[in-house]
């Protein structure tokens, strides 16, 4: 699996990924990234391009072969303004915000994958902390399957080192791990 950060170099791949489910076409993984009110549908689309083109947004994604196959955001935490978890954020907390897999490729251990390079990828970059959002298994019910799917699995983080912070909300589980 290839893995390679978001630029307008492949925004043609992330543009096919987007648009293989309509979820994705909706916000663009912009909610967490502007205030309230934040755009949807193409000028979502068009913000995102415009953030990606300013290198003013941080994701990778993961390829199989040269199809892209999945997607993962993540940001220092103090700068997604639309998150509310925001106002809590320390200077070197960096936050995985959305987490896709292409729906063929799913249960192949990609998200884990993706976790850990997202994981790298901040720690390059100074962060000290990495936080993260699923849905735990309890509340998945609520949800649609796919909507669930988009902040990754409690057990994928849980394997990977994250541990829960504070108690779940309705909504989500918030998970740290520590970056050294």
């Amino acid at each position: 699996m290839l893995i390679k950060p978001l630029t307008l170099d492949v925004w043609g791949d992330f543009y096919a990924l987007m648009n293989s489910d309509t979820q994705c076409t909706e916000c663009w993984c912009l909610n967490h990234r502007e205030e309230s009110g934040c755009p949807t549908g193409i000028r979502a689309h068009d913000r995102m391009k415009e953030l990606t083109g300013q290198d003013k947004v941080g994701g990778l994604l993961a390829y199989d072969g040269n199809e892209c196959v999945g997607w993962i955001s993540i940001d220092p935490l103090a700068e997604l303004i639309g998150h509310d978890c925001q106002p809590s954020a320390k200077a070197n907390d960096w936050a995985i915000h959305c987490l896709f897999i292409r729906e063929t490729h799913r249960g192949r251990g990609l998200s884990g994958q993706l976790i850990c390079a997202a994981v790298d990828y901040a720690k390059s970059r100074g962060a000290k902390i990495c936080s993260a959002f699923p849905i735990p298994e309890l509340n998945r019910y609520r949800f649609p399957p796919n909507e669930a799917e988009f902040s990754g699995r409690f057990a994928t983080y849980s394997r990977l080192g994250f541990v829960p912070v504070g108690e779940p909300s309705d909504f989500y589980q918030r998970m740290e791990v520590q970056i050294s």
